[in-house]
């Protein structure tokens, strides 16, 4: 054996020991074999779903400006979800922050925004809350799979509850307490009803797709199932009952849906370009002037003949929505009163002008008086309110 392979074989030996020595040094002896390498990254370590703080670390106030102009800024924070809530003396949100899962309440009257939980879900991107404000679904993002906890405000002031199945996704309140989410597996996805207080579970329905949503919980009578919108491909939308599927509109391409009990209006395109139709039990389609797409349009508190909707002027782009969803295109949206019966629209709103800059509308809502409007703007995910009594 030759000096210069001996030299060799000696160095790798030497930089092997004290690569492990370094290791020892810095994570210490594994305790058992299957942590030899976990921080070297071959295994992923499971982490805790939740992070809560000690109950003697007081929750900060602050002071939001909501007085003055109809269309008003609520957050910096980026918003998860929100909800619409009337207190005995006011009217407040009550929203979860993006990232922390940390849930925050801002009195609509005096401006007063407190924190009500401090409990960290880490990673959070979205949030649901269940009617009376007071349980919220989690859903973060982890390793390409979606996890969700249900906690509900306890005594401590922190939330309270369980983790669903791995996976778990369109995620709805069919009651306080009964939580609705699919879970897609071997090509089917699964429709579950799970009680958070007796942790019994149901399931739904069982359909041969892997990406879909659904119309379902509140007050919906009916459970809808629709395939993901895509421009170049065919769309389905039907109601299932008792396993049963039921076509609920004619298939389209690039087809989605915003749902009620008495009016579905859908999204899809037609001669190259997307088109909205509004179907009842009595009519057949009727279009109407603007895009409703079911992120931007909530239907009145007191009708389901006249709907809200965010919307732009006009789209030039034929597969303006299809980039919508992508995350490739802006919306530039105003507020649009839709008469769903007479199919006019009527402009209430130049949110630019108003705001001096863009706003893409997303996940909007009316509370139980008519009187406001919120929304997040899709753009940096703040929280806004449009108050509907302010001329």
């Amino acid at each position: 054996m030759n000096r210069p392979l001996i030299i060799t074989i000696g160095i790798v030996v030497v930089l092997l020991v004290l690569g492990l020595w370094v290791y020892l040094l810095l994570f210490g002896a594994p305790k058992s074999s299957g942590e030899v390498f976990s921080n070297l990254g071959f295994t992923i370590a499971q982490q805790e779903v939740t992070i809560t703080p000690p109950a003697n670390i007081p929750l900060p106030t602050t002071t939001v400006d909501t007085t003055g102009e109809a269309l008003r800024q609520l957050t910096t924070r980026p918003v998860a979800g929100f909800t619409l809530l009337n207190t005995a003396s006011s009217s407040v949100v009550r929203y979860i922050e993006r990232g922390t899962g940390h849930m925050y309440e801002i009195d609509l009257s005096t401006g007063k925004e407190i924190a009500l939980s401090r409990t960290t879900v880490p990673k959070t991107a979205e949030a649901v809350f269940n009617a009376t404000g007071a349980t919220v679904a989690l859903t973060s993002h982890d390793q390409y799979q979606t996890n969700v906890f249900v906690g509900t405000l306890g005594e401590a002031i922190n939330l309270e509850g369980i983790q669903l199945q791995p996976g778990a996704k369109n995620i709805a309140f069919a009651s306080d307490e009964d939580v609705l989410y699919t879970v897609t597996t071997n090509g089917t996805t699964q429709g579950y009803r799970h009680n958070i207080e007796t942790l019994s579970q149901t399931e739904l329905f069982a359909f041969n797709y892997t990406n879909i949503d659904m119309g379902w919980g509140g007050d919906l009578a009916q459970i809808y199932l629709a395939t993901k919108p895509a421009y170049n491909l065919e769309g389905y939308i039907y109601t299932t009952e008792g396993g049963i599927l039921t076509p609920a509109a004619p298939s389209a391409y690039g087809l989605s849906a915003l749902y009620s009990n008495d009016e579905l209006i859908t999204t899809f395109t037609r001669g190259g370009t997307y088109t909205s139709v509004v179907q009842t039990k009595e009519v057949q389609q009727r279009q109407l002037p603007i895009l409703a797409l079911k992120e931007k349009c909530v239907f009145d508190t007191f009708t389901t003949n006249f709907i809200w909707c965010a919307a732009p002027l006009s789209t030039s782009n034929p597969q303006f929505v299809e980039n919508w969803y992508k995350g490739i295109t802006t919306s530039v949206d105003h507020l649009w009163l839709v008469d769903t019966q007479g199919g006019e629209a009527q402009l209430y709103a130049n949110f630019e002008d108003l705001s001096g800059r863009t706003i893409d509308v997303s996940s909007i809502s009316i509370n139980n008086t008519g009187t406001a409007l919120s929304f997040t703007n899709k753009l940096d995910h703040t929280l806004w309110l449009y108050d509907l009594t302010v001329e």
